[in-house]
This record gives structure tokens, sequence and C-alpha cells, in this order.
């Protein structure tokens, strides 16, 4: 785990999901949270989940495009921003700030920014895993200049291969916390495994 020091003010969580409406729930009243504290938000999502957002902050009174026209919320691509700063298999420090860390700090405006993340997803769907961990690295980074709260959500099934324990204890460990849902079986599952479960229970 990050140090409470390395953090100044920024907040970083993460999540596995079994399925889409376990995330859309989960990440809505994430997003519902920041809005409610009138400070902005960013989703940085594929378009099959910035659609399920997009349907839950509805339902709950919040119209997503009146936000963002007001600059309240940006919606991103995560593929397509993904992509701005990868150098061949390898996310790019210096891209990564020119790319994301301008909108971040467009965003913040002095408050808190509520950021959803899942280009790190993108990254383990591709089974790039270590190029996932290097990214959650570059935002707590970020987070060391800017103050947000992000929450990275992860497919389940991209850590299913038991190879893959090591690199999830690993990313799990650039978080501050770790969250879990009892329902997201597999999730816990992976979470329960003898080298995560220590990152996983310190949440």
């Amino acid at each position: 785990m990050r140090s409470e020091q390395a953090v100044r003010g920024s907040e970083h969580f993460v999540q596995l999901f079994d399925s889409s409406k376990s995330l859309a729930d989960t990440v809505a009243a994430f997003l519902i949270g920041g809005l409610e504290r009138n400070e902005n938000v960013l989703v940085v999502a594929t378009p099959e989940h910035r659609e399920l957002l997009s349907r839950r902050l509805e339902v709950a009174g919040w119209n997503v495009h009146k936000l963002v026209a007001a600059n309240r919320m940006m919606i991103c691509d995560a593929v397509q921003t993904l992509d701005k700063f990868m150098r061949k298999d390898t996310p790019s420090p210096i891209a990564f700030d020119e790319v994301v860390g301008t909108v971040v700090q467009q965003l913040s405006h002095d408050k808190r920014l509520w950021i959803y993340g899942e280009m790190v997803d993108v990254l383990a769907a591709r089974g790039n895993l270590r190029a996932a961990q290097q990214l959650e690295e570059m935002w707590n980074l970020l987070g060391q200049r800017e103050c947000f709260t992000l929450f990275c959500g992860y497919a389940s099934g991209h850590f299913g291969d038991p190879r893959a324990a090591k690199a999830l204890a690993d990313i799990c460990a650039t978080h501050d916390c770790v969250h879990r849902k009892s329902e997201d079986i597999l999730a816990e599952f992976l979470l329960d495994q003898q080298e995560v479960k220590t990152v996983a229970r310190k949440s």
C-alpha cells in the first residue's frame, strides 16, 4: 500500500467486477457521491460501460448532457485515450502527463475531482498486466500534484489464470484501498489467493 504521505490528498481505489451490472451499480454510486458534493467527475471507459453508467445516472436524476455542457463531467473513450500515450506496449510518463494530466488539471478547479477509469482494464484485457501496473503508478505520481479520488475497475476474468496472481497482487499494492463485493464471486476468490489477500485485507 502507498503511504499516507505519498497520497497528499488524493485517493486511489480498485475493485474487481464479475459483471457489467455490478460495475455499473457500484461506479454510478461513486460518481453520484462526487456530484452530490458539487465536484466534477471524469469517466474514462469503454462504450458499453459509458452507456450503462449514463443510464444509471439518468435514473438517479442526473442529466448527463447537462453535466457535460456545464463542464462538470467529462466522458472519454478508454481505448482512444490510452492509445494517445502508449508507446508500443508501454505507457509513456511524459505523454500520460500531456494527455491525462492536462485534463485532470482542467477539471480540478481547486476542488477534488472524482475519476472512474478503466484504461488499466483495457491493458489487462490485452494481457499486458505489467503496463497496467505502470499506468497505476503514473496515476499515483499525478496524485501527488493534483487532488482527486480515482476508482479503477477491472474485469475479474482477466486474472483467472493462476499465473496472474502475482500481477494482481502488485496492482492491488499500487492502491490505497481494495474494494470488494461479496456477490462478485470470482473476484472474491481471486483476492483470497495467498499472494493477493494480504494486500486486499488492508482495505
